[in-house]
């Protein structure tokens, strides 16, 4: 079990990204391996990857991603702050960050729903602001111990969002999760897969897969390999409908 923290200590860093921070973010970003083992009561957990390059091509990437949460024996809330920057040759190229709140209500041990809020954007997917607001059921076909077996989530929401050129769209999706938790020895393994349909025509959809691996460390870090793939059937015009990637970084959580 996680136990409680000093919140007025995690706070105002939080607050300050927040007010101040410009929000740019994935198109889909998911955050289910910030919640692996999390159990009750108050919980930080951290996860960063950097990458770097010299020589003919030069660049620096680092991405952080936070989850601040609290389940209880019914309430679950967390927020999820994320920032990535990309620079070459010494100046900055993207920007990505996002902030997501998120509630869930347990009406059984297999069932709650869930409802959320989220503001993004990504500069490399010309997407310059995203709003989003929704909520559904999530349901666990499978349950097994420590946290692992297959969830499904159906669910709607509203997506309002402007791309560089200045269109804007208001739009309803469907936001559909599978997630698969399961462990090989001490590592701890995450699929998450979203698919999220325009409700007047499937033909305008998103798809992302994403798959994570974590290797304990002790001193509550872990080694992180992750891959991710994602699809969008309408990007803007100067992006490419497929997306994917492979990043190796850390996580830390605070038990």
């Amino acid at each position: 079990m996680l136990l409680a923290l000093p919140y007025r200590r995690f706070l105002l860093p939080i607050l300050f990204f927040l007010a101040f921070a410009p929000v740019n973010a994935q198109v889909i970003r998911s955050y289910e391996s910030l919640d692996r083992d999390v159990g009750e009561e108050g919980y930080v957990t951290l996860g960063f990857t950097f990458d770097a390059k010299s020589g003919n091509t030069e660049y620096t990437d680092l991405d952080l991603a936070g989850a601040l949460g609290y389940r209880g024996e019914r309430h679950w809330i967390r927020l999820y702050p994320s920032y990535d920057i990309r620079r070459s040759g010494g100046d900055t190229k993207e920007h990505a960050r996002s902030v997501h709140l998120r509630h869930s209500f347990f009406f059984t041990p297999r069932t709650r729903s869930f409802a959320f809020v989220q503001l993004q954007a990504d500069e490399s997917l010309d997407v310059t602001r995203r709003f989003l607001v929704g909520g559904g059921l999530r349901r666990s076909l499978v349950l097994l111990e420590g946290g692992n077996g297959i969830d499904l989530g159906l669910g709607v929401m509203h997506e309002s969002e402007r791309i560089e050129t200045g269109e804007e769209e208001s739009v309803m999706r469907g936001t559909n999760v599978l997630v698969v938790n399961g462990t090989a020895g001490p590592v701890a393994l995450t699929f998450t897969g979203f698919f999220q349909p325009l409700l007047v025509d499937w033909g305008d959809h998103r798809v992302s897969a994403s798959g994570s691996a974590a290797v304990p460390l002790g001193g509550g870090w872990a080694l992180t390999v992750a891959f991710l793939w994602r699809r969008d059937s309408r990007p803007p015009a100067a992006v490419e409908k497929n997306d994917a990637g492979l990043t190796v970084g850390l996580r830390f959580a605070v038990k």
